[in-house]
């Protein structure tokens, strides 16, 4: 599973939390997977983001230069949007996910 995946998934139980995140990682393998760059795309995502839960599962996999947030003027900044593209589209785990309050698979 990408990040950008988990990062945008919801648990449909009541209480979870606000929008139904975050859906823990229980990653049991993680691969790259090289993905052709595209800026606009990945520009298009990053309001989208939910950075608490993408640092979350970034620190859980022990990834190093996750961004911690966006930055100004990130649309131009390639550096910026390079490290957030391998995140997001090239990171991908084993898709194991549990509720953070009952840690009920999904």
């Amino acid at each position: 599973m990408k990040l950008l995946t988990h990062n945008l998934l919801s648990s449909h139980v009541r209480g979870v939390g606000p929008r139904g995140l975050p859906l823990r990682l229980q990653a049991t393998e993680v691969r790259i997977n090289n993905v052709e760059f595209n800026p606009d795309f990945v520009a298009r995502m990053i309001p989208k983001v939910e950075w608490e839960v993408l640092l979350e599962a970034a620190d859980h996999l022990r990834l190093i230069e996750v961004p911690k947030g966006p930055i100004q003027g990130y649309e131009q900044d390639e550096t910026f949007l390079r490290k957030m593209h391998h995140v997001l589209l090239e990171v991908r785990t084993g898709p194991s996910l549990a509720s953070p309050s009952t840690s009920h698979p999904h």
